[in-house]
């Protein structure tokens, strides 16, 4: 896989949802993230989903699924703004890790939850630990909010869109 693979954001169909469900992080990350399968599977439950595989050319190396307020029937997440859309879930499979694949999907998440009326902060949250993402997310620009989700299992941080 070339770091200059083009990367997109793709819907998953019953033709791709198996590969889809079947992409992992390393085994050191799986506390940190759900598996697709179970995102999937809830987003048929939620107003708010919205989700895509994420694409590396025309090979499949990811997830993501936002919380989207503005679509039809969702309502804002407890304690939330109608104006704050949330990166629920996102992962990029092991094998595809440490190419630049994240930051340029996270460009595109970006770009999407910007295009969605009235949203002015994408949301997310990370568990504290050894390999959690969050300087990831804080060298992309997110800053900590100082509050926590999850019962308290999760610290949140905002990007200001």
């Amino acid at each position: 896989m070339s770091k200059d693979a083009v990367v997109s954001l793709v819907e998953i169909t019953s033709k791709s949802v198996r590969r889809i469900t079947a992409l992992k992080v390393a085994p050191s990350q799986t506390s940190f993230v759900s598996n697709n399968a179970t995102s999937i599977a809830e987003a048929y439950f939620e107003k708010g989903a919205w989700f895509r595989a994420i694409h590396a050319g025309e090979t499949p190396v990811g997830f993501v699924m936002l919380y989207d307020p503005s679509l039809p029937g969702a309502k804002p997440l407890d304690d939330g703004k109608a104006s704050d859309i949330w990166l629920w879930r996102y992962m990029i499979a092991e094998p595809f890790q440490r190419l630049g694949l994240g930051r340029k999907t996270l460009d595109l998440i970006v770009e999407h939850a910007r295009s969605r009326p009235g949203m002015t902060d994408l949301l997310a949250s990370y568990v504290p630990g050894p390999g959690c993402p969050r300087e990831f997310y804080l060298k992309y620009g997110f800053k900590e909010t100082g509050r926590t989700c999850a019962d308290g299992a999760e610290n949140e941080i905002a990007l200001r869109l």
